[in-house]
């Protein structure tokens, strides 16, 4: 998974800047949660919905659910040193997300 901030977007990164990706910033370069949990925010988690293994999807995450699941900790946080100024910075404008994401395991 893949997590890129929309407000930043560059020439090189029109999508916007990567602020976590699983590959740099997970031990195991994914992310498990269980459906329904309340782990990550509703509006990925409903957008995952029907996703089979393999499958990729591009979502994007309005910036006032990004908001919300900043106070419920429900989002990934980065490790690497411009991921954690990007996420911070991204506070202060429109938090508005694009998550690339691809679905390894099911069960």
């Amino acid at each position: 998974m893949t997590i890129r901030c929309k407000s930043f977007a560059t020439a090189n990164e029109p999508g916007g800047l990567k602020y976590f990706s699983t590959k740099e910033d997970t031990e195991f370069n994914e992310i498990a949660w269980t459906v329904g949990s309340g782990e990550i925010l509703p509006g990925l988690e409903e957008a995952m919905m029907g996703m089979r293994r393999n499958a990729i999807r591009r979502i994007e995450v309005p910036s006032t659910q990004v908001f919300a699941a900043k106070k419920s900790n429900q989002l990934p946080l980065p490790t690497t040193k411009d991921g954690k100024r990007r996420f911070e910075n991204l506070f202060k404008t429109d938090a508005t997300l694009l998550f690339e994401v691809l679905v390894t395991r099911v069960k």
